[in-house]
């Protein structure tokens, strides 16, 4: 199942290419137990550095305050203390602990916890889902590397072998939002609400058969902390947000956090890996392990001979898998193969889907929707298109501001940049007006997305309204508004070029000029693109980056550390490519990822995105409720009282792995297209989760229509 917690993030079109030689297998020691009584001797010195930075710090606001001269002043200054105060707190709390590794005996685990397992929850899936078959599916790229961690491993196809197959400790029900057991078969939280102590499931194995222990966790963090992977956000990470893990049995270990959080056993379920597998594991590990994949605790594995370099890469269902009769994923993965060939033409892909050779195709676009499936295939009743409605974060695409690049330094200039773009017009002449307009940064993470939050409207007046105050406000000969030197309004777009992205820049360039803007268009091939965005050399980038559920973040996004180093240079390579950099968002993105409770979570995620509206660093574009696909009909979907063609919580429905491929049904189909004899033709709503989950009880009472 897909874990949440350590997203991070790309452009959704981004893919990574290329490909490299295998290496002699050798064996050697990993260096894990040097390297665990190693590093908690740095988190021990780097937790004494840290309290003696803020003490010093401390001092000195305790001076600033005691000279403040406005109540302003004061109550800035206090703010800054309190903030302190709680920095201190956590790491105090880190230092109480110790270790940030420890191996104790089960005699020393706490014996007033209270265990529990989930088992109350109602199973996920449809009891009439078919083991068997092969799932074609297709990428445009063929990764650059399967290694699981390390330099490039972080690429869009890190999803579909690792993030969305490996198992957690605990799951995330998508009806009922509480946790259910996954890989731990029962857990408990300590009383101060910063632990979550973990019983592993006695039948949890890796794909090779080899028992899952509780020190494999710590391994899992060996391998990301080590000197041996470039891994920089995963060390500071791991670093700054976690206390502490103890091991106590073979079945049994805890993860502290620095304070309490909300949704604990999320973020407490971290990574573990294999030892057995890593027995080569050294300086040349991303070399060594470039081509390898580790055995996984999920259904699915990649076989070394199902590398097919450069053109597919092929899952296999782990035969005997371990939680193959589990309450909670008994219905699911039932493909006995996923098989991901690649095709970098999208015109070559929706031909081969037409064939049969694809199973589904996404229909993303109104041109596919609408006028790629005017086709035979549909219909003859062959090929059915389905319209999804999830419940999921909404991708926020749109325009990326650079604050680095001159005019968009100028915030009266960003906001007139926002009202001269004409997306009803785009979604108008494009979508056919099938889209919506997307309101902010942080929409579909529900209690957590400000709704009052609107996106500025185009308006020509209301564009030189605020290009005046940025000193434009006369016009040269060809009617764009120039400043008092003479100097043209002048941006440049720059975006990933696909056919319906380039026809859109034309549309928004079109209208911009009545608000006397000249638009630059910029269109690039994607990693051209993607290389130019994170190097920080745009202007205005259209993007859209992949965010998950439950809660937003943003430390990665707006916080200064990821804009400019110490010099203040420019940080490259950040997922801060607006270059924004602000004490007071600084403050909030922090309270985000160290939030104690729903409410301060919500509080700060609500002036994180207020403050994003009205700095205009980012120009909302259009959203979608929905995702529409075709899919040839020997694929089957849920259709339960529960789940409608998918869970809710999954951007793309197959994602869910609730499909299954009915090879019966197949034989018919492929037997009717050879011989002319029609079926019905098919376009699915599927819309159960249109306005949001309903109650378990609301689910349970409602009728099924076409079973």
């Amino acid at each position: 199942m897909k874990n949440y917690l350590l997203a991070f993030c790309l452009p959704l079109s981004f893919i990574f290419t290329s490909c490299d030689d295998v290496v002699t297998k050798v064996d050697r020691p990993t260096g894990f137990e040097d390297f665990v009584s190693n590093y908690n001797d740095h988190i021990a010195e780097w937790l004494e550095e840290q309290m003696i930075e803020l003490n010093e710090k401390q001092v000195k606001l305790e001076k600033k305050l005691a000279d403040s001269e406005t109540p302003e002043q004061k109550l800035a200054v206090t703010a800054d203390l309190k903030a302190l105060t709680r920095n201190k707190q956590k790491y105090q709390n880190r230092i109480d602990q110790k270790e940030f590794f420890s191996f104790k005996g089960i005699e020393e685990l706490p014996q007033e916890l209270v265990w529990e397992d989930g088992m109350d929850n109602p199973i996920i899936g449809d009891p009439r889902a078919k083991k068997g078959g092969v799932f074609h599916n297709y990428i445009r790229d063929f990764p650059r590397t399967l290694r699981q961690i390390g330099s490039q491993a972080n690429n869009s196809f890190r999803g579909e072998i690792y993030d969305n197959i490996d198992m957690g400790l605990v799951g995330y029900h998508p009806i009922t939002k509480k946790y259910y057991p996954s890989l731990a078969k029962e857990w408990a939280f300590s009383a101060d609400g910063r632990t979550v102590f973990y019983k592993l499931d006695p039948k949890a194995t890796y794909s090779d058969g080899v028992k899952v222990r509780s020190k494999d966790f710590v391994f899992g963090l060996f391998i990301r902390l080590s000197d041996n992977i470039t891994a920089p956000f995963e060390k500071q990470y791991y670093k700054e947000q976690y206390a502490n893990i103890t091991v106590y049995s073979d079945e049994v270990f805890s993860v502290s956090l620095p304070e309490a959080k909300p949704l604990l056993a999320l973020f407490t379920s971290v990574p573990n890996a294999p030892p057995h597998f890593y027995n080569e594991y050294g300086p040349d590990y991303e070399e060594r392990y470039q081509w390898r994949v580790p055995p996984t605790t999920g259904a699915y594995t990649v076989k070394p001979e199902d590398i097919k370099k450069g053109r597919s890469v092929t899952l296999s269902r782990v035969k005997d898998w371990w939680a193959k009769d589990h309450k909670f994923y008994q219905y699911s993965n039932n493909a006995d193969k996923i098989s991901y060939q690649v095709i970098a033409e999208e015109s070559k892909a929706f031909e081969l889907f037409r064939l049969g050779k694809l199973d589904s195709y996404l229909l993303g676009g109104p041109e596919k929707w609408y006028d790629k499936m005017e086709i035979d295939e549909y219909f003859d009743g062959y090929i059915a298109k389905a319209q999804f409605y999830n419940v999921y974060p909404r991708v926020p695409r749109g325009m990326y501001l650079n604050l680095d690049q001159k005019p968009m330094d100028d915030l009266n200039v960003r906001i007139g940049v926002a009202h001269s773009l004409n997306f009803d017009k785009v979604n108008t002449i494009l979508y056919y007006g099938d889209a919506d307009r997307l309101q902010h940064f942080s929409e579909g993470f529900g209690e957590f997305s400000n709704p009052d939050i609107r996106a500025r409207r185009f308006s020509i007046t209301k564009a030189k309204e605020y290009f005046a105050k940025a000193g434009y406000s006369k016009n040269d000969r060809d009617g764009f508004l120039v400043n008092d030197q003479g100097k043209r309004l002048q941006v440049e777009i720059s975006w990933a070029s696909y056919p319906l992205n380039d026809r859109m820049m034309a549309l928004l360039k079109e209208d911009a000029k009545k608000a006397g803007l000249d638009i630059l268009l910029d269109g690039q091939q994607p990693m051209v693109n993607f290389k130019k965005t994170v190097e920080k050399r745009h202007k205005m980038a259209y993007s859209g980056w992949g965010v998950t559920p439950p809660f937003p973040r943003y430390f990665q996004f707006f916080h200064s550390k990821n804009a400019y180093d110490a010099k203040g240079n420019v940080k490259q390579q950040t997922n801060n490519i607006n270059s924004y950099s602000d004490p007071e968002m600084d403050r909030l993105c922090e309270i985000v990822r160290g939030a104690k409770s729903i409410k301060e979570l919500k509080d700060a995620a609500f002036k994180v995105q207020q403050k994003v509206h009205d700095e205009a660093i980012f120009i909302p574009a259009l959203k979608t409720g929905y995702v529409r696909m075709g899919y040839w009909k020997w694929m089957k979907f849920p259709n339960t009282k529960l789940y409608e063609f998918s869970t809710p919580d999954v951007y793309i429905p197959t994602e869910s792995y609730l499909y299954w491929i009915d090879e019966d049904a197949k034989k018919d189909i492929l037997d009717a297209r050879k011989n002319n004899r029609k079926m019905s033709e098919t376009n699915n709503l599927f819309d159960l989760y249109r306005k949001g989950i309903p109650s378990l009880e609301e689910l349970e009472k409602r009728e099924i229509t076409n079973p």
